[in-house]
């Protein structure tokens, strides 16, 4: 009997130290655009549109707003266009005059979280078919113990050294609508490169009414996400909470819905 008396106390015990995760929050806001809201509060928005393309989700506030290449889908800025986010956020776009990459790795100076860095990647918009033009910066950036990766309009699978430089990614914003970007197969190569990789979210492709391009469907690279591995089609929702600790311990595919 003492021995369960003094087992009373120790769980309590227990349960007192255990310390909560800390959660992030991911928010799709339409076509390549993200919002990740770590354990502070802080906001990070990657790729607001500008309102030609016209998903309802923008305006949003946001601390820090990354752009990874000048077109008027990811960069409203470039083209002088304000009002598509709110607050007074940090403007990163890092392409030079000669419209390339500066690949840097950026420090504690834009610590918006306690665990907030980002790398820059340089990646060609080319595709293989000779459409898209020029350079994107791809990001790689930790928040609150999650390494996110957004690449941008990328236009081919990752090369060895584009890899190496995004780092152990966990969760990926990735394009699938071809035309412009990779495509579906692309797109499944370029998660199957990826060996860290516990979560890959779709983006940049075909909504009816929403998109002005005739990219694919994101049903098209669904079809092929399936024979490789568990996909979830998350209708109705546009927000997930994710931690380091549960997330999912091997490879899955979450198609969001764009926030109405």
């Amino acid at each position: 009997m003492r021995r369960m008396a003094l087992a009373i106390p120790m769980l309590a015990l227990a349960s007192l130290c255990a310390v909560a995760a800390p959660s992030v929050t991911v928010e799709y806001l339409g076509h390549s655009c993200f919002t990740i809201t770590g354990s502070t509060g802080k906001v990070i928005m990657i790729d607001p549109y500008a309102s030609t393309v016209p998903y309802p989700g923008l305006p949003q506030r946001a601390d820090i707003v990354l752009m990874t290449h000048e077109h008027i889908d990811h960069c409203p800025k470039c083209y002088r266009e304000s009002g598509r986010y709110t607050g007074n956020p940090v403007e990163v776009y890092l392409l030079d005059k000669a419209g390339r990459c500066q690949e840097k790795r950026y420090p504690a100076s834009w610590a918006i979280t306690d665990s907030f860095t980002t790398q820059a990647v340089e990646g060609t918009h080319e595709t293989e078919s000779g459409n898209g033009v020029g350079w994107v910066c791809m990001y790689s950036f930790v928040v609150d113990g999650i390494r996110f990766a957004h690449l941008g309009d990328l236009g081919q699978p990752l090369s060895a050294e584009q890899i190496a430089a995004l780092g152990d990614v966990q969760v990926l914003f990735v394009p699938v609508g071809g035309l412009a970007t990779i495509d579906a197969a692309e797109a499944v190569a370029v998660i199957k490169s990826l060996p860290s990789l516990k979560l890959a979210i779709p983006m940049h492709y075909f909504v009816d009414r929403l998109c002005p391009w005739p990219f694919d469907t994101v049903d098209v690279f669904l079809n092929l996400a399936k024979a490789n591995w568990e996909v979830r089609r998350l209708a109705g929702t546009s927000k997930i909470t994710l931690t380091a600790e549960t997330l999912p311990t091997e490879t899955e595919v979450w198609a969001l819905d764009y926030k109405r």
